[in-house]
């Protein structure tokens, strides 16, 4: 019986959905089977769908999930790799970045020939320098998964090569997308047209990987796919699950990622025309639900207005500063997101910072920084500007009398008679005369009666 059971779940995994769930947006034909458009910053909100959470397989989009974990657990990206014969020998249907045994690879190029090109080889090399072994990864895969709460996900493989029991939804791989766009380093390996692998000890010639995302790697002037809005995504394809893809999009700020699962495109395998029909939703999806089901906000369509009052410090009065912003100021936030925020705007979260040095500042001087959010979303940022020139308060004044009189020198001191007038002069000398009379009269007295 336990033998039956992967035969088993691959039937149910098969069969017809009962009861569809579906909200297309008008006049397009999604050929996928399930698939669902979601907000990047926000994937709980949900723009169109159809049968999001049907358990299918994903294919090697699940190789998203593969990158993100060893961005996750490896601290260098330049950590050597040497290539097991193994990897080296993989069968030619599967999708390959072509490595040689014995080669020494760095983690970094293995990401790129990862996501780039779809390697298989890639996917093993990174699976077993990760964690050890392919199911030990698989561990780290699942433990992710449950993480981020995608409830109809199970990961036997690093690949996304197929094998009974290993399965995905739309709505998964959207929440997988959405943690994933936050790395910077996935964010830019996914948007990479091309990627060199230089010549090494055992390579003999320069490598060039091409992206297998035609929205961005197609002419952008002759393809029928590229779409100036793409920032990246990945392709998936096996006879069994059918042709997958995983895009995001950005404009004004704002993220959409589109899942497309299961599609039959006919026309998949011709090498000009690759998953035409596949590419020609996602562009569409993308495209349209970005310019449709998002407002552009700015702090004009706002009535924003912002002035505050700046104290450059002690000695200087207050002078009046003013934010203003540039046409770069415009995020873009789904429509009933927008209304709200219109509605009120005291809801948005301002955040100032002024310069040190304010006291020299003149009127039209860029004094500070001002940015703006909301629920979470940075808006637009923009610069605080003196409105006036900064005064400086004059310092209090204190009265002096209008001449000092000279100090006295140190040899007169103890000298009475050092600041003696003329008259005192004069009124000393009689004064000495009189006495010297009167003793003289004494005197001449005393005699007489003797």
């Amino acid at each position: 019986m336990n033998r039956m059971l992967p035969l088993l779940m691959a039937v149910v995994m098969l069969l017809p959905v009962s009861a569809q769930i579906s909200n297309d947006p008008p006049d397009v034909e999604i050929v996928a089977p399930y698939y669902i458009v979601t907000d990047a910053d926000d994937p709980s909100i949900v723009f169109y769908e159809r049968d999001p959470d049907e358990r299918w397989i994903p294919a090697s989009t699940m190789k998203i999930m593969t990158c993100i974990i060893a961005l996750e657990h490896v601290k260098d990206y330049d950590e050597p790799v040497v290539v097991t014969k193994q990897a080296a020998n993989m069968k030619e249907t599967n999708s390959l970045m072509e490595l040689y045994a014995g080669e020494t690879m760095s983690v970094e190029q293995l990401l790129y020939g990862l996501m780039l090109v779809s390697g298989n080889d890639a996917a093993l090399m990174l699976a077993t320098h990760v964690a050890g072994s392919v199911a030990a990864f698989c561990d780290l895969s699942n433990a992710k998964a449950a993480e981020l709460g995608m409830v109809n996900s199970h990961f036997l493989n690093a690949s996304g090569a197929y094998r009974s029991g290993q399965y995905s939804s739309a709505r998964d791989m959207a929440l997988l997308t959405a943690y994933a766009l936050k790395n910077d380093k996935f964010r830019e390996i996914i948007s990479t047209v091309t990627y060199t692998i230089e010549p090494n000890d055992v390579r003999k010639k320069t490598d060039v990987l091409k992206n297998t995302n035609r929205l961005i790697s197609d002419d952008p002037e002759t393809g029928a796919a590229y779409s100036e809005l793409c920032i990246g995504g990945k392709t998936g394809s096996t006879l069994n699950g059918g042709k997958c893809l995983v895009a995001a999009a950005e404009l004004d700020g704002a993220r959409v990622i589109v899942v497309l699962i299961g599609a039959d495109d006919l026309n998949s395998y011709d090498v000009n025309r690759r998953m035409p029909k596949v590419f020609a939703n996602a562009k569409f999806l993308l495209e349209y639900t970005l310019e449709t089901d998002y407002t552009p906000v700015t702090p004009d369509s706002l009535g924003f207005v912002y002035s505050i009052e700046a104290t450059p410090g002690a000695g200087a009065a207050p002078f009046p500063v003013s934010a203003r912003f540039d046409e770069s100021a415009v995020r873009r936030l789904p429509n009933e997101m927008a209304k709200a925020l219109a509605a009120d705007i005291t809801q948005m979260e301002v955040t100032t910072g002024l310069n040190d040095a304010l006291a020299g500042a003149k009127a039209g001087d860029v004094v500070g920084t001002i940015s703006c959010a909301y629920q979470g979303r940075a808006l637009f940022s923009g610069e605080l500007v003196a409105d006036t020139d900064a005064v400086t308060t004059p310092m209090p004044t204190i009265a002096f009398p209008v001449s000092t009189p000279e100090p006295t020198p140190d040899s007169d001191t103890g000298n009475p008679f050092a600041n003696a007038t003329l008259g005192v002069y004069i009124f000393g000398g009689l004064s000495v005369l009189l006495t010297l009379s009167l003793i003289a009269l004494i005197v001449l007295m005393i005699r007489k009666r003797r």
